[in-house]
């Protein structure tokens, strides 16, 4: 039996035509492309380096990598750098509690409620990348402490220790962002004006 369907020409391109349809494709898919390269990069030199050095927690360093990626140079710096802000300052602010109210534990967790509390306020006076960095120096603490506090509540006397850890891994990770993301820049220079 045959069928009634028209037969359809096969459709040929022309190279002109093709290399234009790949130029375009390229165009669109490229940009995104190399950012999930750079961002796979950065994560996985985070990862790499905290485990060689041996750190406590290697996933703070792939996570940061991860937030710090930024399609735009400049903005993964700049995020970064407000991240490495606002983690110094909440690593700071929860040594300094702790050493305040190493014995008073109700003491310390109304202190650790009002640095949340004002860090949160800041965080919504503030914009962009300097009300990230105002939350995280809240939430850092946050993190610390539920470290620190343990299943029984009690202070267990570690928060230099932890602080340092956590400082650390946050700036490897930043680290590691800034430097993949200023190997890809300068490789898409060097590529634009080949």
């Amino acid at each position: 039996m045959a069928s009634n369907e028209a037969k359809l020409p096969a459709r040929s391109w022309p190279a002109g035509k093709t290399a234009l349809w790949l130029t375009d494709a390229w165009r669109a898919v490229g940009p995104p492309l190399l950012f999930g390269l750079r961002l796979w990069a950065s994560v996985c030199l985070a990862l790499y380096v905290a485990f060689w050095l041996e750190l406590d927690t290697p996933s703070w360093a792939g996570t940061t990598a991860a937030i710090v990626c930024q399609p735009h140079l400049g903005a993964s710096l700049r995020k970064g750098w407000y991240r490495l802000i606002g983690t110094v300052v909440g690593a700071i602010a929860i040594v300094v509690m702790t050493s305040c109210f190493a014995q008073d534990r109700a003491a310390f967790l109304l202190v650790l409620a009002l640095w949340g509390s004002g860090c949160a306020l800041i965080a919504n006076l503030l914009r962009n990348f300097a009300s990230y960095s105002a939350a995280l120096a809240g939430y850092t603490v946050a993190i610390i402490a539920s470290d620190q506090l343990g299943a029984t509540g009690g202070l267990n006397g570690q928060a230099f220790m932890l602080a340092v850890n956590r400082a650390s891994e946050i700036c490897i990770g930043i680290v590691c962002a800034g430097v993949a993301a200023g190997t890809a820049n300068r490789l898409r220079i060097a590529t634009s004006k080949a």
